[in-house]
């Protein structure tokens, strides 16, 4: 990650584990490369629809505002997202893991586009639980990228400073917290994350 636009907007790696998952087209010339961009930018900020992108069989979103409502716009700094993945649903909330978004927006120039959302785990909304209701721990991040640079898109997901969430006073949670953790250092996420950008840059409307 050697562009200054991505260093600015990805927290940096300080602990735990790192990752990134990235898809790429190149496009004809800047008219179309700027088409889809703006499609996949779109797709990117449409987070209730994500699922519909990536593939059934992959983690659902729900999108929340900051006061806690479900409701279907493009998302925004301090919304919540709701995550239920494939497996095991999270005890402690009614099944869903939960992150809130820290950053959101967009960067133009002559040769360059990007558009970005920034998220991190985060305390169950709906709730009285303090703690974070998500199988990783503080201060672990994703930052979900459209980037545009001359004739080539990117969709990338880049995660920092993930460790399994083990603060539950649920036995079962903390467990499963754990063997998703696992699961994830084994590339399992990657798959989910891949089949999101890849959707976002592919995927066919209804």
């Amino acid at each position: 990650m050697k562009d200054p636009w991505l260093i600015e907007v990805v927290p940096a790696q300080q602990t735990g584990r790192s990752s990134f998952t990235h898809s790429n087209i190149e496009c004809r010339n800047p008219t179309h490369a700027k088409e889809c961009y703006y499609t996949a930018a779109a797709r990117l900020v449409n987070v209730n629809r994500w699922n519909e992108y990536a593939g059934k069989a992959t983690a659902s979103f729900q999108l929340f505002d900051a006061a806690g409502n479900a409701i279907n716009r493009p998302v925004q700094k301090n919304d919540y997202l709701r995550i239920n993945i494939p497996g095991p649903g999270n005890p402690d909330a009614d099944g869903g893991d939960w992150v809130q978004v820290l950053q959101s927006g967009e960067k133009s120039g002559v040769e360059q586009q990007l558009t970005f959302i920034t998220v991190r785990t985060c305390a169950n909304p709906l709730t009285s639980n303090m703690g974070p209701t998500h199988f990783f721990d503080y201060p672990a991040t994703s930052t979900f990228v459209i980037f545009r640079k001359q004739l080539t898109i990117m969709a990338a997901v880049f995660g920092r400073n993930e460790h399994s969430n083990l603060k539950s006073q649920n036995l079962f949670t903390r467990i499963r917290n754990w063997f998703i953790y696992i699961g994830a250092q084994l590339g399992l996420a990657n798959l989910q994350w891949k089949a999101l950008t890849h959707g976002l840059l592919h995927a066919k409307e209804h």
